[in-house]
């Protein structure tokens, strides 16, 4: 039966009428032809009541939004313990001194490529000075005139390349195992007697002169040094122009 509720023939008994509350027969009975009593109203709340409804509904409400944060609160825990981090945003103190320190890194970097490129640089010159000492194209040919100017006044003429010719004169324990002393022109001439201007050779190398022995005849490729002063074996001293050895070449002996 989908009546509404509200009185109606009693199915069990035509003389009466039965009370059908919307979903089933209920209890209550009246004589058919009577007029039958309303049916019965919930009890309305006094307004005390109906404060404190309010109250217990707010109470509640306030309840709820408290669980609701502690809820949140005990997730964003739980989240923590399983590994997430927070991180926090960089002081402006922390900025300051990594931008420093950005900085100096940037700095040094430029100063050890400028370091780099400046010792690459020297390296180059290096490699072509020693190419050119090696280069017998780089040393001037003197007449005997030019050279005696140089031997009169080396130190003017310091750092020029020259050829000289002329013989070893000494070289000897007194002179060391890496300098001797010539008798030298800037020109070959015909006899060893020729060569007149005592000097002094200096090598750099002690393996340039190691096959070189007194009275060789030789062939030089020499710059020219400060003048050098040295004892005589007769007891006083002298000074003599001076050269650095960079090739030479042995012809003979005198």
């Amino acid at each position: 039966m989908n009546q509404p509720a509200g009185w109606y023939p009693d199915p069990g008994d035509p003389s009466l009428v039965r009370y059908w509350d919307g979903t089933g027969w209920s209890p209550r009975t009246a004589p058919k032809f009577s007029t039958p009593p309303p049916p019965p109203r919930r009890p309305q709340p006094t307004e005390k009541q109906a404060k404190n409804s309010k109250l217990i509904m707010a109470g509640l409400a306030v309840l709820g939004v408290v669980g609701l944060v502690v809820a949140v609160a005990v997730g964003g825990a739980n989240s923590d313990e399983d590994g997430s981090t927070t991180v926090a945003a960089p002081s402006t103190t922390s900025a300051r001194a990594t931008a420093t320190s950005t900085t100096r890194s940037a700095a040094q970097i430029q100063a050890s490529e400028q370091a780099a490129a400046a010792a690459a640089s020297r390296a180059a010159a290096a490699a072509a000075a020693e190419a050119e000492r090696k280069n017998p194209a780089a040393y001037e040919q003197l007449n005997t005139r030019d050279f005696a100017l140089i031997a009169r006044d080396s130190a003017a003429a310091q750092g020029r390349k020259i050829v000289l010719y002329g013989y070893v004169s000494q070289f000897d324990s007194a002179t060391g195992t890496n300098q001797f002393r010539a008798s030298v022109d800037s020109q070959p001439l015909g006899s060893w007697y020729e060569y007149d201007h005592n000097v002094v050779i200096k090598a750099s190398d002690r393996g340039l002169v190691a096959n070189v022995v007194e009275d060789d005849l030789i062939t030089m490729w020499v710059e020219v040094d400060e003048p050098l002063t040295y004892d005589t074996t007769l007891g006083g001293s002298t000074t003599v122009p001076s050269f650095r050895l960079n090739m030479i070449q042995v012809a003979g002996s005198k």
